[in-house]
């Protein structure tokens, strides 16, 4: 009796054995991106579409992903996760133009990539308290938005606004408010020079539709552009001339495009970083920037922009 227990006693081990032995492992987890594949992007940096026919966004990483969007070639979008592997493909979850998907940026079957990181955006910034102090690359190559013409660097700054702008309520797309950008020499007279380079644009204040003035959307959007990096002021109706329209006017800081007149506006006698309006008046007394202190982020002093209203 007892050699049969003992016999049943090794079967059962032996069973035992024998059924952890065929279960099946789990496989390992894939390496993303794959080895031999180097990743053009990374989270936080700012990437633009270097493929001529534009790249789809999608709701999700992977061919199966509903496609939300296209994004333009040369557009700046901002990079929120990744990288994640699908379907043979390298995805990065981004930000444009106020959207957030998945797009992919290369086959490392092929060696194919479609997207590139802007200059110096993969830095990490200096730590900042305010949610939109984020430095801002230093690409000036040039897109057409509608009528008007920025560098991706002002693009960039612009995205970045509107991101904070919108998480703090903001009903207006911003891309959609541009009236005038840079590049414009000429172009507007009343503008007196600050339009003829990079850095300069000018939004609308109006719903577009009903184009009735949103007042309650002014003071959000000017912390915003301020907190991107802009010099930022609401340029009431008649100011510059008679009959001139109701907008914002803002100048990108550091940018290394700007017009001399621009640049004035920034750290100028008249200028944002004084605590003035930006506005040369023929008394040659600046007026004084009803719209608060100026934003000084940390890249703004790395780059030797600092608070002048106590010099």
């Amino acid at each position: 009796m007892q050699t049969m227990r003992l016999m049943r006693g090794f079967a059962g081990l032996f069973l035992l054995l024998t059924t952890l032995l065929i279960v099946p492992q789990p496989a390992a987890a894939q390496t993303c991106p794959p080895a031999g594949y180097t990743a053009q992007l990374a989270t936080g940096a700012w990437g633009a579409v270097i493929s001529g026919d534009g790249h789809n966004l999608r709701d999700s990483a992977g061919l199966t992903g509903r496609r939300a969007a296209r994004i333009a070639p040369d557009e700046v979008f901002r990079v929120l996760d990744g990288p994640r592997c699908a379907d043979g493909y390298v995805w990065w979850q981004v930000e444009y133009a106020g959207m957030i998907g998945w797009t992919a940026e290369g086959q490392p079957e092929t060696g194919t990539t479609w997207l590139t990181a802007l200059a110096d955006s993969s830095v990490a910034p200096p730590a900042e308290t305010l949610p939109g102090c984020t430095r801002p690359p230093e690409d000036y190559t040039r897109v057409q938005i509608g009528y008007a013409t920025l560098n991706r660097r002002t693009l960039a700054m612009l995205d970045t606004a509107a991101a904070t702008y919108r998480a703090a309520g903001g009903t207006l797309r911003l891309r959609d408010q541009i009236m005038q950008g840079g590049y414009n020499p000429g172009g507007v007279s009343a503008s007196f020079g600050t339009h003829d380079g990079g850095g300069a644009i000018d939004l609308s204040v109006r719903e577009p539709q009903t184009q009735t003035v949103l007042a309650a959307e002014i003071p959000p959007l000017l912390r915003s552009l301020r907190e991107a990096g802009f010099a930022a002021w609401l340029r009431e109706p008649d100011e510059l001339y008679a009959r001139s329209p109701v907008h914002i006017h803002a100048i990108a800081v550091g940018d290394a495009e700007l017009s001399q007149a621009a640049r004035d506006q920034i750290d100028g006698a008249f200028g944002y970083l004084r605590g003035y309006n930006g506005l040369p008046q023929d008394d040659g007394l600046p007026l004084a920037d009803a719209w608060g202190e100026p934003v000084i982020c940390a890249w703004m002093t790395a780059a030797g922009f600092t608070d002048l209203r106590r010099e």
